[in-house]
């Protein structure tokens, strides 16, 4: 695979707890930029409530989920924002945390993945992404 074959190509740094990227969300207009870890298991993309607030979003106005994990449950609220990654922008629902303190935001596969076409060579810490045509 060549890094020509895809438009972006990201060097991330080496973390246990995943692979951490930066974006950026727009809400209206404002702007926050913030990073998250790739998850392709996380079905939602999820991002904290500082973020939320920090972007003007009413956060309890949107469409309530309660997601699952090892360690318990958590409720969050989707809004449609633009979803930055690189030079990669597209509209998309992601959800926010209804409550402070959430240790990372996620990028999972409804809101981010399924706009991409993504290759990862996790050994040389790169990852390459192409918008979706369908």
């Amino acid at each position: 695979m060549t890094q020509g074959a895809f438009d972006e190509e990201y060097h991330y740094k080496d973390d246990e707890e995943g692979i951490p990227i930066s974006v950026i969300l727009t809400y209206g207009a404002k702007t926050v930029r913030t990073d998250a870890k790739v998850d392709p298991g996380s079905a939602v993309c999820l991002f904290s409530h500082e973020d939320g607030l920090d972007l003007g979003v009413p956060i309890e106005q949107g469409d309530p989920i309660r997601l699952g994990g090892l360690t318990g449950s958590l409720e969050a609220f989707g809004h449609e924002v633009i979803l930055q990654t690189g030079h990669l922008a597209f509209q998309s629902t992601v959800y926010f945390a209804k409550y402070p303190g959430l240790p990372r935001n996620l990028l999972g596969r409804r809101g981010w993945l399924r706009n991409l076409r993504m290759a990862l060579i996790d050994y040389d810490n790169l990852l390459y992404l192409n918008a979706y045509d369908s």
